[in-house]
């Protein structure tokens, strides 16, 4: 597990395995010149900076760092009241260089193909475990076995979860579960997953989700869907479409989807009142149930087809998120939505 720290030298951030105390609490955002021009840095504190594409510091919360030093703090702020500014007097009229981003990605080499090559293999691992295309293949060519089915049948009559297993040179067979695990076997689970799912939204998590998803799975083997709540903002819904066209120029059979219930988004709120921490009506009529509809329609079921998706999802995002694991049944659509009869790979 890595951990964040400061890199002062050189404006930016490393990963390190042994961060000896100073290992950052919350993870830093990139600042760029837009924030601070909404704040009003430059005429209520007189800082400088260019209007380069590159970020020029860090937050955390809504504290800023610049070097690795604590140089803002913006308190308060809401439509009624502007947003104050606490500036140490030493970083008044303070002169932002843009952070060199290649040299940040140079210093993080090491790391990140680390956490790069866990991904792709946890990705790989789970696709192979939870899909049953490459039993079946393989049992049409032993005679029609189905490994799948006589796990199943074995089950019922032990009470056992079993599980299909990867012998020497291909070949296949079907013990416990735990034994398999404690065996360290290649498993195959009997979950008949209909179809497996990318989650996008835009944002840099599902970017570099769909980035490592495309580069394990089959493009046949996975869809992405991108939910339209209604109240996207039109550069959203640009970037889905140039992910889709950039991504289709490489995978012909990669598949993408756009969801929206068909009620107007604002009506929604007539009726059920404004969504709030408290209040979240809205994954629920503007994601999920839209999301159920669809994936009916394509897999030309009347039932709810059982899907594994896999997202994109930080532990300090919510409370809760801390909680889920990297993979499981309903994970995250539980904490949404209830019981539905989905797994969710995070």
């Amino acid at each position: 597990m890595f951990k964040i720290v400061w890199d002062k030298e050189n404006n930016g951030v490393v990963l390190t395995p042994d961060a000896n105390g100073d290992a950052l609490t919350v993870s830093p955002r990139p600042v760029f010149y837009e924030e601070l021009d909404l704040l009003e840095f430059d005429k209520k504190v007189g800082w400088k900076y260019p209007k380069s594409i590159e970020p020029l510091l860090w937050a955390c919360d809504r504290r800023y760092f610049y070097q690795g030093e604590f140089v803002a703090e913006a308190k308060g702020g809401n439509i009624f009241d502007n947003v104050e500014l606490v500036v140490p007097d030493e970083f008044r009229g303070l002169k932002l260089m843009p952070i060199d981003v290649r040299k940040m990605i140079s210093a993080n080499k090491r790391g990140l193909f680390l956490i790069e090559h866990e991904a792709l293999q946890f990705i790989s691992e789970t696709y192979r475990t939870y899909s049953l295309k490459q039993i079946r293949t393989k049992a049409k060519a032993n005679e029609e076995i189905d490994w799948s089915l006589i796990a199943v049948n074995q089950e019922k009559k032990t009470k056992t979860k079993y599980a299909v297993v990867k012998e020497d040179c291909d070949s296949f067979d079907i013990m416990p579960f735990d034994l398999a695990t404690e065996q360290n076997k290649t498993v195959y689970l009997n979950t008949k997953i209909e179809k497996f799912i990318v989650s996008f939204s835009g944002g840099k998590d599902s970017q570099v989700v769909l980035d490592l998803v495309s580069r394990v799975l089959p493009p046949e083997d996975f869809v992405v869907i991108y939910s339209d709540t209604g109240l996207e903002i039109p550069p959203s819904l640009e970037l889905f479409e140039k992910t889709k066209e950039l991504y289709q120029e490489h995978y012909q059979n990669l598949n993408f989807y756009l969801t929206k219930n068909p009620q107007d988004t604002v009506e929604l709120w007539d009726k059920f009142g404004t969504p709030s921490r408290v209040h979240r009506w809205c994954c629920t009529f503007t994601k999920t149930a839209p999301l159920y509809r669809y994936l009916k329609e394509i897999s030309g079921k009347d039932k709810q087809p059982n899907v594994l998706t896999f997202e994109g999802v930080r532990a300090e995002e919510s409370s809760k998120l801390v909680l889920i694991q990297e993979i499981g049944k309903g994970l995250k659509i539980d904490y949404l939505n209830e019981n539905r009869n989905y797994n969710n790979v995070a």
